[in-house]
């Protein structure tokens, strides 16, 4: 597991941005630690991070984004 910060270098987004794809529903921690509240991010969470990035980089809202995401589930 890779934290917050960790991953958003492998990823190559801001922390905030994490944050922000939380928020929304998007991207999610794997877990969270109760007492310290830090993020947690596995490895496979970076293939749906380069997948996001992507579809963003084409033009698709966060909003289009999560109808994709459900719809693909």
């Amino acid at each position: 597991m890779y934290r917050i910060g960790m991953f958003s270098k492998l990823g190559k987004v801001t922390i905030k941005t994490l944050r922000h794809y939380d928020e929304v529903g998007l991207l999610p921690p794997a877990q969270v630690d109760a007492e310290t509240g830090y993020r947690y991010y596995t490895t496979e969470q970076l293939f749906k991070l380069h997948k996001i990035v992507a579809l963003r980089q084409m033009g698709f809202s966060l909003a289009e984004i999560r109808i994709y995401w459900t719809a693909a589930i």
